[in-house]
């Protein structure tokens, strides 16, 4: 296998044990809490997409096109993963401010849904098509490199950052409501999620120069920060 895959799918697998960690420590400690399966959700998503986006990198079929037909479903599919997790925790902002009843109303639910449609359509309707990249599978070793409109993959990721920004800012002055020990909780969370959300920015760079490299790079920021948004639940 290509080092550079290679690398790419340890990164991937040790996100996704991270984050299945994270979702199930999270639910565990109030399982009735809407705020809590929020939580839960978000990192479930994570590495639900990163556990799609796993198995396809280590997909070693011969036949570029076979390939492409079972790989590019699993690459839109993680792509929608991912485009849930901001969501998820954009919903915690809004209990936190509103409340669980009027936070899953048709006015904050249905936006985020409506929202979530908006990054993931694009995938189905905005030429070229998500492909493999020819060169990288004809190479020997051969490198699983999904490919997407540069537009669109732009247009998504700054969706994603917007809305991480935006979850940062709102945690940021809830700490100035709560009691010393929740600060200090909000502050690892706020922290990890600044973490990931550089690694959002990183991703979208790499991407955009079809650099692999700057991918993994931002895969170990992921972990990174899952990590530490643990460490603030666990404090």
């Amino acid at each position: 296998m290509n080092l550079l895959l290679l690398a790419k799918v340890i990164a991937a697998i040790i996100t996704v044990i991270i984050a299945l960690v994270a979702g199930l420590i999270e639910l565990r400690l109030n399982p009735k809490s809407w705020l809590n399966r929020w939580f839960f959700l978000f990192f479930i998503s994570a590495a639900m997409g990163f556990f799609i986006y796993t198995i396809y990198h280590l997909i070693t079929a011969t036949d570029f096109y076979a390939a492409q037909d079972i790989i590019i479903p699993m690459m839109i599919t993680d792509q929608i993963l991912f485009n849930f997790a901001p969501i998820c925790v954009v919903m915690t902002v809004f209990i936190l401010e509103k409340y669980k009843k009027i936070a899953l109303n048709i006015k904050h639910l249905g936006l985020m849904m409506v929202l979530l449609i908006i990054m993931s359509v694009g995938y189905f309707i905005v030429e070229p098509f998500p492909f493999l990249d020819w060169d990288a599978f004809h190479d020997v070793p051969p490198i699983i490199d999904t490919l997407s409109d540069k537009y669109l993959s732009a247009f998504v990721n700054i969706l994603r950052i917007g809305l991480f920004i935006y979850v940062i800012v709102k945690y940021g002055m809830i700490t100035k409501k709560v009691e010393e020990d929740t600060k200090k909780r909000i502050q690892w969370f706020i922290v990890g999620v600044t973490i990931i959300t550089v690694g959002v920015v990183t991703n979208l760079i790499g991407g955009l120069l079809y650099n692999i490299s700057i991918e993994i790079f931002a895969l170990v920021l992921f972990d990174i920060g899952i990590f530490i948004v643990v460490k603030g639940f666990l404090i």
